[in-house]
């Protein structure tokens, strides 16, 4: 029988975390929805004391590349996330519906190429749901930050040796 698979804490690596909302719905898909999310994302980055590499927050899931946290664990950090998101956006919507999937992927990223490959992923994610033009025209990402334009709400630490534009 195979193992599960726990994340490794410890070796500092980055963690590429992808979450996805519950069936797919969007969760995510309004404007004030997202922004509140990567306010939150925000305050748990610096409770956390963990650096925020990459984002992307799309209709219907999210992606987070992250150093590991000085407080606590990764795992618990988005599950702090998690929490917190659902209980506002269940405030706002009057409801007790399920926001997330109940899994989330949780990936250890090393080497300078493999981020590299990772952020270009994650950038043209809004590119390729026909959201926007430009990755750097999505609000809700770290690609704004690596184009060179003011960054959003979530403070981004790019990793040493990092220096890529956005298309």
């Amino acid at each position: 029988m195979a193992k599960s698979r726990e994340p490794v804490y410890g070796k500092g690596h980055l963690h590429l975390v992808t979450c996805g909302c519950y069936l797919r719905q969007p969760k995510l898909g309004l404007e004030k929805h997202r922004n509140v999310f990567v306010r939150l994302l925000e305050e748990l980055r610096v409770k956390f004391r963990f650096g925020v590499v990459g984002y992307v927050a799309m209709p219907d899931y999210f992606r987070l590349l992250m150093t590991e946290p000085a407080v606590d664990t990764a795992a618990n950090s988005i599950d702090t996330l998690r929490q917190r998101y659902q209980r506002r956006y269940n405030n706002s919507a009057r409801s007790t519906e399920q926001v997330w999937e109940s899994r989330y992927s949780d990936v250890h990223v090393f080497g300078p190429e493999m981020i590299e490959a990772q952020l270009e992923l994650m950038h043209q994610e809004p590119v390729k749901a026909a959201l926007v033009d430009n990755a750097a025209d999505w609000e809700w990402s770290s690609a704004r930050s690596y184009a060179g334009l003011p960054e959003g709400v979530v403070t981004v630490e790019r990793v040493a040796g990092e220096s890529r534009g956005v298309k």
